[in-house]
């Protein structure tokens, strides 16, 4: 499952580049729904926030999926891929996207 927020971008010493964000949540008791886990849900309001594009995938922990294992190994959702670097640890990642990101215009 993916869905996409209206753009915002980083502060201004970010290159005003937009970020490639993908943040992985745990799936709901069908393996696709978003769960109810609260640090996902704050994650998602805090990108929601912001207004950055980010993706948003369900991790179903019954059949977590080879590629999951091998991108953050021994980690469980929720956790986020920053352009292409992972955070797994859910109070930093909070505190990497209030220093990172802009807040809406």
């Amino acid at each position: 499952m993916a869905l996409s927020v209206p753009v915002n971008g980083m502060k201004e010493d970010g290159g005003g580049k937009e970020p490639l964000i993908e943040l992985f949540v745990k799936a709901g008791s069908d393996g696709e729904s978003i769960g109810n886990c609260p640090f996902s849900q704050r994650l998602f309001m805090i990108l929601w926030l912001k207004g950055v594009v980010f993706s948003v995938t369900t991790v179903d922990l019954k059949r977590k999926p080879a590629d999951l294992q091998n991108l953050a190994p021994g980690t469980h959702p929720p956790f986020i891929t920053f352009n292409n670097e992972v955070k797994t640890d859910v109070n930093k990642i909070e505190e990497f996207l209030e220093e990172v990101l802009c807040p809406p215009k």
